[in-house]
């Protein structure tokens, strides 16, 4: 998925259903959202993290996981489907 000028970043699968692993372009940061079993990968362009609602969301996931779990990847304690929407969200506002 890319959107509102290239802000997010879905990891897309290879053929064998595993995410490719590359590291990170440039300006992006790995985030593992999901609640339970059902998670995705996404590359969140850093100029996001300043909107309030992302704020937010690295709270709620700093008192559940810690500081110190994170091991590379910001990990979301969210919906995928609502983290995809707030993303939206955030990116058509911010252009």
């Amino acid at each position: 998925m890319k959107e509102s000028g290239r802000m997010i970043l879905k990891k897309k699968k290879s053929g064998k259903g595993r995410e490719e692993e590359k590291p990170a372009p440039k300006g992006y940061v790995p985030v593992i959202v999901g609640a339970g079993e059902k998670k995705e990968k996404f590359m969140v362009h850093v100029e996001l993290f300043k909107h309030p609602t992302m704020v937010v969301l690295l709270e709620n996931a700093a008192e559940e996981f810690g500081y110190d779990h994170q091991r590379g990847v910001l990990r979301v304690p969210c919906n995928v489907q609502h983290f995809t929407q707030m993303l939206h969200l955030i990116s058509s506002s911010s252009s």
